[in-house]
């Protein structure tokens, strides 16, 4: 879901992003879960990524910057070769102050979906609107 509402929320704004997304764990190109993908269609947010792909099969040499959900996959991507200051955790740019770790609704319900989704918007849209990465901070 991150990865749909970063790369729809970068194209409506018109940013030169390639949005990248991996999981820390190998789900061997499985669709992305059906929670997921019913979110995305209900708030119109494309997902241009439907199967998972592994951290490991992905070049990370040239990354401006990594998000991640959980400060236990930072040191996975380190282990990838990506300095830290590349890395944050998502929910340090939540505006609610929710916490920096978002939990992952895998084998959850529909509900923490759909409260994980809205996290991650805010998030995103929190850091797009703040960020000087892109040299278009408000």
């Amino acid at each position: 879901m991150a990865h749909a509402i970063f790369a729809a929320e970068a194209k409506r704004r018109e940013l030169p992003i390639n949005v990248v997304s991996a999981g820390t764990l190998d789900f061997g190109g499985a669709l992305a879960v059906t929670e997921a993908r019913l979110l995305c269609d209900r708030y119109r947010t494309p997902m241009p990524k439907f199967v998972a792909t592994c951290v490991a099969d992905v070049d990370l040499s040239s990354v401006a910057r990594v998000f991640v959900m959980e400060r236990a996959h930072v040191d996975v991507i380190v282990a990838r070769g990506v300095p830290q200051d590349r890395i944050s955790l998502l929910g340090d740019f939540d505006p609610q102050n929710r916490g920096p770790e978002i939990e992952d609704p895998m084998g959850l319900d529909a509900a923490a979906f759909e409260q994980c989704y809205g996290r991650l918007r805010d998030c995103i849209i929190h850091y797009l609107d703040t960020t000087t990465d892109f040299g278009n901070a408000s």
